[in-house]
């Protein structure tokens, strides 16, 4: 069957542009030898996106989904209904590209998109479901989320050595931002201690290198505030079986090093003995 070149997009949901902040809520598709512009965008079962952005009321993300399928769907019907040909092929091909790297163009809106990718398909329609299925469903992950796994020996480790007590879930937090994390020491109302399990062993080289620059950036701006008065460990876990010249494994050592200049502790999670001489220490 013959293959055909796509070009798609992750559609990202970043309300408060000041942080950075963004989740995957859809993905957009071109393929220019026929034409076809597919999406498909995250309109229910959105619980997982207001819980991450607590203080958004959930009308301000429907209401921005609305207006982007809105725009998509009248692109697309124009799309099915222009008539342009072009006797030099290379005029074509580079009107195609043209319509979807403006769609994509970055703006300064809350709806936003990745920077643009390429996938080879049989089945452009399909292609949309399979990418939102991996992208926006994280269909790649474990029915127990790799963290939580990473959460739970944690807690085990601290309760065998009698320190579970110290620490709480808790959001360290002021009138305009907070983050939530699930070891929390502290003295009288202030974070003196905490600890975050970090999974950075994800299938993407991309993924590891976002998801680590998304928890700087959380205790960047928890610093900036002032709202950390203590050291922070990332008892954390790569990539298995990667081999040196991997991208994974370049993706992963890439942020370790980020993450250690900004000035954040960091272990390996079965480095038991190192987390315990963390969470005892004074």
């Amino acid at each position: 069957m013959t293959r055909f070149a796509c070009q798609y997009a992750i559609v990202r949901f970043m309300p408060y542009v000041e942080t950075g902040e963004f989740a995957n809520v859809g993905v957009l598709l071109w393929e220019p030898k026929n034409r076809y512009l597919g999406f498909k965008l995250l309109r229910r079962k959105y619980g997982r996106i207001t819980q991450f952005f607590e203080e958004l009321e959930k009308a301000v993300y429907l209401r921005a989904m609305g207006d982007l399928e809105n725009e998509l769907s009248r692109v697309k019907q124009l799309l099915c209904k222009g008539d342009w040909k072009y006797d030099n092929k290379s005029l074509e091909y580079g009107f195609h590209k043209g319509i979807f790297q403006e769609l994509i163009r970055p703006r300064e809106a809350i709806i936003g998109f990745s920077e643009q990718r390429a996938v080879l398909t049989e089945d452009p329609c399909k292609a949309v479901q399979q990418l939102y299925d991996y992208y926006v469903g994280r269909n790649f992950v474990t029915k127990e989320y790799q963290e939580t796994i990473l959460e739970k020996g944690v807690k085990k480790l601290l309760d065998e050595r009698n320190l579970g007590k110290r620490f709480q879930r808790s959001k360290v937090k002021d009138n305009v931002y907070s983050v939530s994390f699930p070891f929390v020491e502290k003295a009288g109302d202030k974070a003196v201690k905490i600890i975050k399990p970090l999974f950075l062993g994800q299938s993407d080289s991309t993924a590891i290198i976002e998801h680590g620059g998304h928890w700087k950036l959380k205790i960047e701006q928890l610093r900036k505030r002032r709202l950390l008065h203590g050291p922070i460990l990332f008892p954390f876990k790569g990539p298995e079986g990667v081999k040196p010249g991997d991208a994974r494994r370049e993706a992963f050592e890439e942020t370790i090093h980020s993450l250690k200049m900004a000035n954040i502790e960091l272990v390996s999670y079965s480095e038991h003995d190192q987390i315990i001489s963390f969470a005892a220490g004074s």
